[in-house]
């Protein structure tokens, strides 16, 4: 299979590198981690996403949250 070069974020970059086994390739760890079931705090703790950017999946998820719980007709959290 050929190669794909793709633009990273440097603090995406020295996640990988935190995450990287002895004679792992970076291409492994990619995918070593996609295989697994992470939350979303395992990806912020990483410092994928900024601060801002967590705020905003917060409220989405709460949002989500209240639409269930509306759909299913008990009251907001």
């Amino acid at each position: 299979m050929g190669e794909i070069t793709i633009p990273i974020k440097e603090e995406v970059y020295k996640a990988l590198l935190m995450e990287k086994k002895d004679k792992e390739s970076l291409s492994e760890v990619i995918l070593r981690l996609s295989k697994k079931n992470l939350c979303i705090e395992d990806v912020v703790g990483t410092q994928i996403l900024a601060k801002e950017d967590w705020d905003k999946v917060k409220r989405e998820l709460k949002r989500a949250s209240n639409l269930t719980l509306k759909k299913l007709g008990k009251e907001r959290v």
